[in-house]
């Protein structure tokens, strides 16, 4: 009994030592293209950069990495090339801003499903709302949202998921507000309102820290009215502590109507969102890549959570700990944005075509 347990344990190990070296020759003096689908200097691009810089580190067989930019429509022009140009052979890795809304809405730019692809992992930041204090009837607090009157939200673009979602919130508060799309970055956003153009919109963690908190918040003439949380299996929000202080969009709804929020809008909310907070961006090579280069990418990918100086300086970025989800749960999401509710595309396409 003994001896055929030493012989299993023999033979697991004897895998593993030969799995271990199969990715270490793999990717042996061979290099690697990081490729971004947003340009040079935007979130996007700083952020791949950072977890290339760290990722390759834990890439058996040290290979060298080099980062690729190819902006263009949305971050779509990217998407197609790896599903179309890239060879699978894992030299290529896609960071991207995923195009999250193009496949909810089958955008036929699009030329592939998300799913088409071998997902290595995904990050993302919830995303926070703040107002001008003096919007409409005036606002000092949540609570005066319900009273405050009309007001111009500045938006990305009609697809951009930030802007689904904080209009898909309003709406769903029966908030009264109008629709201002058009600014192309937060930075852009941030200016609006100090300029006083638009009096609401929402942002991520970075763009809260570096813009409309010391911009707005901290000198006074905005407030922050909530942050949209991922939501677990039983309808419970994850609280983030780096925004303390701050209610989630749920308790939000709560308190103003007594009861949880529910309906098609919520459901396409909710989806929307959790989709976005756990993989705001993601990292991904074409379908056929061989395994051992996915298993060792997929490795670095995860060895990034426990590795000091990778979360030293995230922290410093976006004072907190990095948010990773791993390659199976990002997959599922995927999965979750391609086998959609006929019913939640209806209700985003009309939110969009309403612009």
């Amino acid at each position: 009994m003994l001896r055929k347990m030493f012989i299993a344990i023999a033979t697991v190990a004897s895998l593993l030592s030969f799995t271990a070296t199969a990715e270490a020759q793999y990717y042996e003096d061979k290099q690697i293209t990081i490729l971004v689908n947003y340009g040079a200097g935007g979130t996007t691009d700083i952020l791949a950069r950072m977890i290339a810089k760290h990722m390759g580190k834990h890439i058996a067989g040290s290979p060298n990495l080099i980062v690729k930019n190819m902006p263009g429509a949305g971050g779509i022009t990217a998407t197609n090339h790896m599903g179309s140009v890239v060879d699978a052979d894992g030299l290529t890795v896609a960071i991207f801003a995923i195009p999250v809304m193009q496949q909810v809405l089958s955008d036929p730019a699009l030329s592939f499903e998300l799913s088409d692809f071998v997902w290595l992992g995904g990050t993302g930041f919830p995303t926070t709302c703040v107002i001008r204090k003096d919007a409409g009837a005036g606002i000092s607090k949540v609570d005066d949202l319900q009273t405050v009157g009309a007001f111009n939200l500045a938006g990305y673009r009609n697809t951009s998921s930030t802007d689904v979602r904080m209009r898909l919130a309003l709406d769903i508060l029966g908030v009264e507000y109008n629709y201002v799309p058009g600014y192309v970055s937060a930075s852009k956003v941030n200016a609006a309102i100090l300029q006083d153009e638009a009096q609401f919109s929402c942002a991520s963690i970075l763009g809260l820290r570096n813009l409309f908190g010391p911009n707005l918040i901290e000198p006074g003439l905005a407030i922050p009215l909530w942050y949209f949380a991922v939501v677990d299996s039983d309808g419970n929000d994850v609280n983030d502590g780096r925004l303390a202080g701050i209610p989630t969009f749920n308790e939000v709804f709560e308190k103003f109507n007594g009861e949880p929020p529910s309906g098609i809008q919520y459901d396409a909310l909710t989806l929307i969102n959790n989709a976005m907070v756990s993989m705001l961006w993601g990292s991904f090579v074409p379908k056929g890549t061989p395994d051992e280069a996915v298993a060792s990418l997929r490795m670095a990918w995860d060895s990034l959570s426990s590795d000091p100086e990778f979360i030293a300086e995230y922290e410093a970025m976006t004072s907190g700990p990095p948010m990773l989800t791993n390659a199976s749960k990002v997959q599922d999401n995927i999965q979750k944005l391609v086998d959609l509710n006929p019913e939640l595309v209806t209700v985003v396409s009309d939110l969009i075509g309403a612009e």
